[in-house]
């Protein structure tokens, strides 16, 4: 979070006051914090024991859906622009490159954890976790998420574009590794996992975001 927090200030636009950046910064954080373990629980199986939820260490530690965080920090920002006459767009473009570089980093944590582990493997890249080679989820998908990070911030292409970029980007690197997961705690959804249905509605946003931008700077015949 600390190295989200650097990336996110150092993007801030100048004209951005300082107390508005880390409301900005703080209310998204937490509300994805809340949100992450909202859809953590509600995707946990039915079937399975559920004590642990009424533990605090479970709200101050692990247990995390990224997606439910994602959803949870959007939730966040529709209320900010509710309340802010001045809100502009452009105020956001921080959040994305930070988010891909503190998610890259927060899955080598995972790896270190031992969670969001892969099913077992004979593939030369399989790592030794939980009695058994794994396909290396967390590795793949931070290394993913660093390159996805450091082509937001060192492209120059519109804002747009790279929002674009990131969303279609990591909804596929994120069904890719969806179907490589082992810990089926998370529970499927028909044919699917939560995770990668809401992977093709990232994927699907990226792509309408990119089609109707390019329409509004077409010049007009």
């Amino acid at each position: 979070m600390g190295i989200a927090y650097q990336i996110f200030f150092a993007l801030l636009p100048t004209d951005v006051s300082w107390k508005k950046g880390q409301l900005l910064f703080w209310g998204i954080f937490l509300s994805a914090w809340i949100g992450a373990k909202l859809l953590f629980y509600f995707t946990y199986p039915s079937d399975a024991p559920m004590d642990f939820v009424k533990e605090l260490s479970f709200w101050m530690g692990g247990g995390f859906v990224f997606y439910g965080g994602f959803l949870g920090g959007l939730f966040f920002v529709g209320l900010f622009k509710a309340f802010d006459k001045k809100f502009n767009w452009n105020l956001l473009w921080p959040i994305v490159p930070a988010l891909a570089i503190g998610h890259g980093i927060g899955r080598i944590g995972c790896l270190l954890a031992g969670c969001c582990f892969g099913k077992p493997t004979d593939w030369f890249w399989g790592i030794y976790l939980h009695e058994h080679y794994r396909h290396p989820t967390q590795l793949i998908e931070a290394l993913g998420l660093l390159a996805i990070g450091i082509y937001l911030l060192k492209s120059k292409s519109p804002r747009f574009k790279l929002v674009s970029v990131y969303l279609v980007s990591y909804g596929v690197l994120r069904l890719v590794v969806e179907a490589l997961r082992g810990d089926i705690v998370r529970g499927l959804w028909g044919p699917l996992t939560p995770s990668q249905w809401i992977s093709l509605l990232l994927i699907s946003a990226g792509i309408f975001i990119f089609i109707h931008k390019n329409k509004q700077l077409k010049p007009l015949n």
